[in-house]
């Protein structure tokens, strides 16, 4: 058995001549004595014990783990914010000046303190989501808070300040509420995917035979 290769990820075993990599799983080959014992092992000796094993996805990731749309949904939330203090708007008419997100909902347009809000609200979500249970079921959460921002620039652009008989209103949008836009909606189709598939864990840093699958991933 010494001289017998295994896959990390299957268990599969191959012989030194049949390739560096598992045919299925496209995992680099290990030597079989290097291997920990196999989560079904694990978990047999587990139960032996009386110890209920925690499942693949519910045992508790590090808090750098920035696989599955973690890092990114946080990067994205902290872009929003930044936008947020960004020039949004040029008031041509009647006042000459440029005025942020920030500006904005310091005046007369308080409902988009909703997206900031959202903002700040999805980046305690995902830091807090150390599971992949956790990450998939706050996926449509997520999706609904990184939508707001997306919903209220959609609203200026389409809806903008009108002017009146006795008051000429003209506005230039700036690239802070475009790219507030853009972030939004990236931000939302991650936010669907955040978590990534139950059923494919070779990226998880698990217990065991966690040390061995990221070798070979790598």
């Amino acid at each position: 058995m010494s001289g017998l290769l295994a896959c990390p990820f299957c268990r599969e075993l191959f012989s030194a001549d049949e390739g560096p990599t598992c045919e299925d799983c496209g995992v680099r080959l290990m030597p079989l004595e290097d291997l920990p014992p196999s989560l079904d092992a694990q978990a047999l000796e587990a139960e032996e014990r009386g110890v209920t094993p925690t499942p693949a996805v519910d045992f508790p990731l590090p808090w750098s783990f920035a696989g599955r749309g973690r890092l990114a949904l946080v990067l994205l939330a902290a872009a929003g914010l930044a936008l947020f203090f960004a020039p949004w708007v040029w008031v041509v008419l009647p006042d000459n000046r440029v005025l942020s997100g920030f500006d904005l909902a310091r005046g007369r347009a308080g409902w988009l303190w909703g997206g900031f809000v959202g903002w700040l609200t999805l980046l305690a979500l995902v830091i807090s989501r150390r599971t992949v249970n956790q990450m998939r079921g706050v996926r449509v959460i997520c999706a609904v808070f990184a939508s707001m921002t997306a919903v209220e620039t959609l609203m200026m652009i389409f809806r903008p300040p009108q002017s009146h008989p006795k008051l000429t209103v003209q506005l230039e949008w700036q690239w802070g509420l475009h790219a507030s836009l853009l972030v939004s909606l990236v931000a939302v189709g991650v936010s669907l995917f955040f978590g990534g598939r139950g059923d494919d864990l070779r990226d998880l840093p698990l217990p065991g035979n966690a040390k061995h699958i990221d070798e070979a991933l790598h």
